[in-house]
């Protein structure tokens, strides 16, 4: 008779995982810990990186190389121009200028708890703990995202091209992903 079902362990985030996470960290919300400072659109110096983090246990051997080739391999997160590196959303720490200007697509989608749609019907959609808010450009991608943190998601339509002709700035920070200060409520259709 077999006996009970051992639980396996989740197997150790890949070393390319974890230098994602420490990249994100510094340059989200951190800089100033491994004596970094960014620039106004969230720039880091790429060698200055390399070495600060070089710096910390487990990370002697990283290099600028690494750190583009981390880049290179999740192109929507960082972005390396001039020799410099930037994620190019999430960020907590203040910016300037995140993101380039953009026009928007007709639609686009934020998901998020059903629990949070009582306070949008009312204040619209606001950051919530980041600088800005988060839209992606297509509503599958919009529920991807709000799955990693909630259970039972609703999607909320963005009409932003709309919103973009009564003033709002819309900036697009990556491939599909776009930013903006506020939504108000009249731009939003939230499910019943």
């Amino acid at each position: 008779m077999p006996g009970p079902r051992a639980r396996s362990r989740p197997s150790p985030p890949s070393r390319l995982a974890r230098l994602s996470r420490l990249v994100a960290l510094v340059l989200r919300h951190r800089p100033e810990e491994v004596g970094l400072s960014l620039d106004a659109g969230g720039y880091a110096d790429l060698e200055a990186l390399a070495a600060a983090l070089a710096a910390q246990p487990g990370w002697e051997m990283l290099s600028a190389n690494d750190l583009t080739a981390l880049a290179a391999a999740d192109p929507r997160r960082y972005e390396v121009r001039d020799g410099r590196i930037r994620a190019r959303y999430g960020h907590t720490v203040r910016l300037e200028a995140p993101g380039e200007p953009t026009l928007p697509p007709e639609w686009l989608y934020i998901g998020m708890d059903r629990a949070e749609l009582p306070v949008v019907r009312t204040s619209g959609l606001r950051p919530s703990g980041r600088q800005l808010v988060h839209l992606s450009a297509t509503p599958l991608v919009a529920q991807e995202v709000a799955r990693r943190r909630a259970a039972d998601v609703v999607i909320v339509v963005v009409f932003a091209r709309r919103a973009a002709e009564a003033g709002l700035e819309f900036r697009r920070a990556a491939a599909g992903l776009y930013l903006a200060a506020r939504v108000p409520v009249e731009f939003l259709q939230m499910p019943d």
